[in-house]
């Protein structure tokens, strides 16, 4: 079952800049983290996956349509910045959304309040970034939802905020089995910490979302008991380093590599699966020299 679908996107803005076409699913109960460099679109798409930028296409949550009421009502949206709830007071937001939103679970909001120590007098425009971006993600957690669009929800919190959100995602995934969460970060440990798929972005394009454990077999490290001529032309090899004993290969393609060398009758010594750390820069510089 798909939380998320979403048709030939297409955002442009002015004569610079266009998102899409983007056609992407996200499966129910999962966490995909979307990745890109700095003017990729990260933020383009979320506003155009929350409704927020209307334009060609159309994105349904569980079958409703954004711009629906049913729609609205799936989605807890968590933008960059907001604006618009800084003259408010916290507990002024939570009143509204009491009243008015059928969604709003109080009892989660309170445990958030405790949890951030927030205050509830002050207007959001009286608190740190930190504690403003805590407040937003206290109310939008706070509604019992099927999806998270999440705009770098850790931008600007403290090491404990981090700690602290982390549970309170994990911890709605495990209270709503068919909740998905999208979130997007240039932060390898939070993809680590907290995805199941990746999703790249390039000058306004996306990848179809991968399985974050499958990049763990694909991209590896492989060190030869010999240096090997033309390894440099191998399938999948993106590092060859001579220097040292034994020589090294780093590939993003691990199965098809292993085949080249045994078709080669070169011997492995050893393998290691590369950490996100060492992936995703290779995934993104990739990204910058083919389309997506």
């Amino acid at each position: 079952m798909q939380t998320l679908m979403c048709q030939n996107i297409v955002r442009k803005m002015g004569d610079d800049f266009t998102l899409g076409p983007i056609n992407l699913e996200i499966p129910a109960g999962t966490i995909t983290a979307v990745i890109g460099n700095n003017g990729a679109g990260k933020t383009t798409l979320f506003q155009a996956l929350s409704g927020d930028y209307p334009g060609e296409g159309e994105t349904n949550i569980h079958g409703h349509n954004i711009h629906s009421i049913a729609g609205k009502a799936a989605l807890s949206y968590v933008p960059q910045t907001f604006p618009e709830v800084l003259p408010f007071r916290l507990q002024q937001l939570r009143d509204l959304h009491a009243k008015h939103d059928d969604t709003w679970r109080d009892d989660h909001f309170q445990a958030y309040v405790r949890q951030f120590d927030l205050p509830l007098r002050k207007r959001i425009s009286q608190l740190s970034v930190g504690l403003q971006r805590k407040a937003v993600l206290a109310l939008q957690l706070s509604r019992d939802t099927s999806l998270l669009l999440l705009d770098e929800p850790f931008a600007g919190l403290d090491m404990e905020g981090q700690t602290q959100l982390e549970k309170m995602l994990l911890h709605k995934m495990e209270e709503n089995p068919d909740c998905s969460i999208v979130f997007a970060t240039h932060i390898a440990d939070e993809v680590q910490r907290l995805a199941d798929y990746i999703a790249i972005m390039k000058k306004g394009k996306t990848r179809e979302p991968m399985e974050k454990d499958i990049l763990a077999q694909q991209f590896k490290r492989i060190w030869l008991a010999s240096p090997v001529t033309g390894v440099e032309e191998a399938p999948g090899i993106r590092e060859v380093s001579a220097e040292g004993a034994p020589p090294q290969i780093l590939t993003s393609d691990a199965e098809a590599t292993e085949k080249w060398l045994a078709d080669q009758g070169v011997h492995i010594v050893k393998r290691a699966s590369l950490s996100l750390h060492e992936s995703l820069p290779i995934m993104l510089r990739e990204s910058e020299r083919t389309e997506v």
